[in-house]
């Protein structure tokens, strides 16, 4: 055996050792939950849905709409404290979607396990008596949100920093490795909304070096229902709000 054929060999083993990694700890580079849970601010409700799965809830104002809020891999119920201090000032509902292996629920978190505790919490909170429903997803999140808006039609469908699927992510994030076979969560959003026509805003700052802005235009340019689009200038990944995402979700809100 020839130095050559040693080497190649070796970089062979290397590589498939590599994928095994890869397969065996993709959802630990794809979810990051605390260990720590918060309370509830005053006035808000823990709810625990049929299926088990634990939302924060704070009531809307007579007439106003409900906003469920959906974060992203590295956040927990809690993060979003000043969004939905906003929203509440300005008299809506709001829902903050708790995942399965996040603080306050029990994981580990998966794809279908997301999914079905969104479906569980939006069914839990028409059980309350809200009428309108705007779904609001950060990041993953985002995907989320799309995944159920694809099952239960919202009033508006709001998109913060969204990528279009997760196969295109990795395929950015790792290209070398053969993802379409290796991906477990594949969080396909611009496939969960086709045909869907519900009014949809989407948002995403510049300089997003978590989700580059292509990813959400790619997945912005494939729906065919009514939409707008709001490109930050100077926003990153967590911080569109203060960069006028508060401005442009208070504007579509203004509209239910």
């Amino acid at each position: 055996m020839t130095w050559i054929t040693r080497t190649l060999i070796s970089l062979l083993l290397i590589y498939i050792g590599i994928m095994v990694v890869a397969f065996l700890a993709q959802r630990k580079l794809m979810y990051f939950p605390s260990d720590v849970y918060v309370e509830p601010p005053a006035g808000w409700v823990e709810i625990t849905g049929a299926a088990g799965t634990l939302g924060w809830h704070s009531a809307a104002q007579e007439g106003q709409p409900t906003v469920m809020v959906f974060h992203g891999n590295a956040s927990t119920i809690a993060s979003n404290i000043h969004i939905f201090q906003d929203l509440q000032a300005a008299g809506y509902g709001v829902w903050s979607v708790g995942y399965p292996g996040y603080p306050g629920n029990a994981g580990p978190p998966t794809q279908a396990r997301l999914n079905a505790a969104a479906l569980d919490q939006y069914k839990t909170l028409k059980e309350t008596g809200a009428e309108k429903i705007i779904f609001y997803g950060t990041s993953l999140g985002a995907a989320v949100a799309a995944q159920l808006a694809a099952k239960e039609n919202p009033e508006h469908l709001i998109l913060d920093a969204p990528f279009n699927s997760m196969l295109d992510m990795t395929r950015l994030r790792m290209p070398v490795l053969p993802t379409r076979i290796l991906l477990k969560d594949r969080w396909q959003s611009g496939h969960a909304l086709k045909g869907l026509n519900t009014p949809l805003t989407w948002i995403h700052g510049t300089e997003d070096n978590v989700v580059p802005i292509a990813q959400g235009q790619k997945l912005y340019d494939s729906y065919a229902g009514p939409k707008s689009a709001h490109v930050l200038l100077g926003a990153q990944h967590t911080n569109t709000w203060q960069y006028g995402g508060r401005e442009i979700v208070l504007d579509v809100l203004e509209n239910y």
